[in-house]
């Protein structure tokens, strides 16, 4: 069973432990392990039609069903939903098997240290002052961004040299925090200019200047420039391959008609190639 934080959102696997046990979360938040007393039919997520708890496989649409609960208001919900149809709590996110972790810094050997700031948590080091992010943290700065939390993470970084480049001597790949496996390096967005470390499942580390250059960049736009210049770039390669098809299909059409191909001129030719690339 999966419980989440009422105030940061962070999940923990509390599969064992029994109704009524309370948790301290790294946050600070002291979490109660709560009975689900809900009652009612469910939604079936996949034709959203009304369906027992108990039910094995929905009666409208035959998709196999199975159960589980929603990390944060304990609701009973079935595999394949995204969000909680109760509360709205994305579901898929990773939980943190310890109840109680202690997670070390990717870039050297010393501990982070967890500090809440609003509705998320920040895992800094205070030797590299490097700092990481889970999913949820990293969501709620850059999709559900709001002002105020963009400044209150701001103020908590220490005022120092914005550095990108990685200390000489210090190893280029490391590892998550979390769950110990190897990060991908990732271009942020582009037109960022940052190159972050990404743990798929668990979140982001982010070395000193990184997340105020990428705070930057989020506030003023630039996820919304890069998305167009995307749309652009899309447009242009489908127009490229209509024209590529356009000319594919004239050549065969030329080759399958010897008189045809013989009666135009090589003029003709590259008149018909100019206009199938630029119709």
């Amino acid at each position: 069973m999966i419980l989440a934080c009422p105030a940061c959102d962070s999940r923990y696997d509390v599969t064992g432990h029994d109704v009524g046990q309370k948790f301290r979360c790294r946050c600070g938040e002291v979490v109660t392990l709560q009975a689900n007393t809900q009652a009612g039919m469910l939604a079936c997520p996949n034709c959203g039609a009304g369906v027992a708890a108990s039910a094995k496989s929905c009666d409208h649409c035959s998709a196999h069903l199975m159960l589980k609960g929603c990390p944060r208001c304990l609701a009973r919900v079935f595999h394949g939903h995204k969000h909680c149809p109760d509360c709205g709590s994305e579901l898929d996110v990773a939980a943190i098997s310890d109840v109680n972790p202690e997670r070390m810094c990717p870039r050297c050997p010393n501990p982070l240290h967890a500090r809440r700031i609003g509705d998320i948590v920040v895992d800094e080091c205070a030797t590299c002052h490097g700092i990481f992010l889970d999913h949820i943290a990293v969501q709620r700065v850059v999709t559900d961004r709001a002002q105020s939390r963009a400044e209150a993470i701001l103020g908590m970084l220490p005022a120092q040299e914005t550095a990108q480049n990685i200390p000489p001597g210090n190893k280029m790949y490391v590892k998550c925090p979390v769950c110990v496996t190897v990060m991908n390096r990732k271009l942020f967005s582009a037109g960022s200019g940052v190159i972050i470390d990404v743990c798929r499942s668990h979140g982001a580390f982010f070395d000193p200047g990184e997340l105020p250059r990428i705070i930057a960049f989020v506030m003023n736009g630039g996820l919304e420039q890069a998305q167009k210049k995307e749309l652009e770039r899309m447009k242009v390669d489908a127009r490229r391959e209509q024209s590529n098809a356009q000319f594919a299909n004239m050549m065969a059409s030329r080759s399958s008609s010897t008189a045809v191909s013989h009666g135009h001129s090589s003029a003709g030719a590259f008149v018909d190639l100019l206009y199938a690339l630029w119709r």
